[in-house]
């Protein structure tokens, strides 16, 4: 074996102090002491025969010949990284992992989810529900569904599929309206205004597009809530109208248990996808 394999750990510590800049923090990374990282980067320094550190007042510093030590490694390492991946097994046969909104994944992937089962019935789905995207290269899931307010899939090795498309509507009970009487747009403006916490679906935008400005109204009520799902639940025990996903109510606008508040529908629609790496670390080889 070439003894420039032998100093494969050695590097390893010294990449991680390279990028930290300090043996205390670089040890807590890699959970060994501050002296197994201090003993390794003087090993590969005694090797290599130059200084990879100095010190500037209370800093740590690399020298030249550190810096050029440090780019090539952090390429290095990225390499064997994406190598491990592309042959590392799925680690429990038949188990497809999907992350996705909670509200998604709530309120319309899991009714239909028995179909994709009834056909596939050797994989197990297992689902997560995350208001954050997750990395599907890290080989922690397959398939990850965000909407185009979150999603920013711009790897030439991640495939990306559209879902769905839908109009965002205002959505209430069917008993508010009939006690309102909801027939002008500025009828909205006698309930609670709820809305979720996001710039591109707001009441202020709906009422603009109408040419109308009730944000001056000071009677208004402005509800915000962190999930769709919120939304329509306030709504269907009757409190207040939700800017909400057409699809996502279709079920309750069909059985009559929810109605459109108004015809108008925001100008942006919100569309899904599923996305997924083409070269997944959790795909088994064939």
């Amino acid at each position: 074996m070439s003894n420039r394999v032998t100093h494969l750990k050695a590097a390893h510590y010294f990449s991680v102090a390279s990028q930290t800049l300090s043996y205390t923090k670089a040890a807590k990374q890699l959970h060994v002491s501050q002296a197994a990282v201090s003993q390794q980067i003087r090993l590969l320094e005694d090797y290599l025969g130059v200084p990879l550190f100095y010190r500037s007042g209370r800093d740590m510093r690399l020298t030249s010949q550190g810096q050029v030590l440090a780019e090539h490694l952090e390429q290095a390492f990225e390499h064997i990284g994406k190598g491990l991946e592309s042959v590392k097994l799925e680690p429990v046969e038949g188990t497809l992992l999907v992350s996705g909104l909670q509200s998604f994944v709530s309120l319309w992937l899991m009714p239909r989810l028995w179909r994709f089962s009834d056909r596939q019935k050797d994989i197990t789905v297992k689902l997560f529900s995350s208001d954050e995207s997750r990395d599907i290269h890290a080989g922690k899931i397959d398939v990850g569904i965000d909407d185009n307010q979150h999603l920013t899939v711009d790897r030439a090795d991640t495939v990306k599929r559209t879902l769905i498309s839908s109009d965002i509507i205002p959505v209430c009970s069917p008993s508010l309206a009939a006690r309102i009487g909801l027939f002008q747009p500025t009828d909205l403006l006698k309930c609670w205004m709820i809305q979720v916490d996001d710039s591109s679906y707001q009441w202020k935008t709906w009422f603009e597009e109408l040419a109308i400005c009730p944000i001056r109204n000071k009677s208004i009520l402005w509800a915000e809530v962190n999930s769709w799902y919120m939304g329509i639940s306030a709504v269907k025990a009757g409190h207040g109208v939700f800017l909400c996903p057409k699809f996502m109510v279709q079920k309750e606008l069909d059985e009559g248990t929810l109605v459109q508040a108004y015809p108008k529908a925001l100008d942006t629609k919100i569309e899904f996808y599923a996305y997924y790496a083409k070269n997944s670390p959790r795909r088994a080889s064939n």
